[in-house]
């Protein structure tokens, strides 16, 4: 039975929802600031920072807006927006290269396999097949996102 989990946006906010609690932590840590001192910062409680680390809860935007000057780090990259654009760019290219492929396999005449030719309806399979494939790996590639 499918669960909302299975719906690929609901997949990408909470792919999103766990590298934020991450990336907090890991910003914090590196700006060497305890929870307590980011929350002096912030004009929030101590706790709440806590729970933006954990993924119990998310800043609003003014103070997720407040964590990126303070951390000195983009909202791209704390929302990992950079990587999501970069994965569905890669997409685009993989779809791209493989239909390039694709239309001169279609387009080429007198094409040989093991010394034979190959005729219309194998050439068909062929493509057929790379469809399929690269049907798959752009949605392996959706599973990560």
């Amino acid at each position: 039975m499918a669960t909302w989990h299975d719906i690929p946006i609901f997949r990408e906010v909470l792919h999103i929802k766990h590298n934020l609690a991450r990336k907090l932590k890991e910003l914090r840590k590196k700006s060497g600031l305890t929870q307590a001192q980011l929350a002096d910062k912030l004009e929030i409680s101590a706790s709440a920072v806590g729970m933006y680390e954990q993924g119990r809860r998310e800043p609003d935007n003014k103070t997720l807006s407040k964590i990126c000057r303070i951390l000195d780090a983009s909202g791209d990259y704390v929302l990992d927006l950079d990587e999501v654009s970069q994965m569905h760019s890669q997409k685009a290219d993989i779809y791209n290269v493989i239909s390039d492929f694709i239309k001169n396999l279609e387009n080429e005449k007198n094409l040989m396999f093991n010394g034979e030719p190959i005729n219309q309806a194998e050439k068909k399979k062929i493509t057929s097949a790379l469809k399929v494939a690269t049907a798959v790996t752009l949605s392996d590639i959706d599973k990560t996102l």
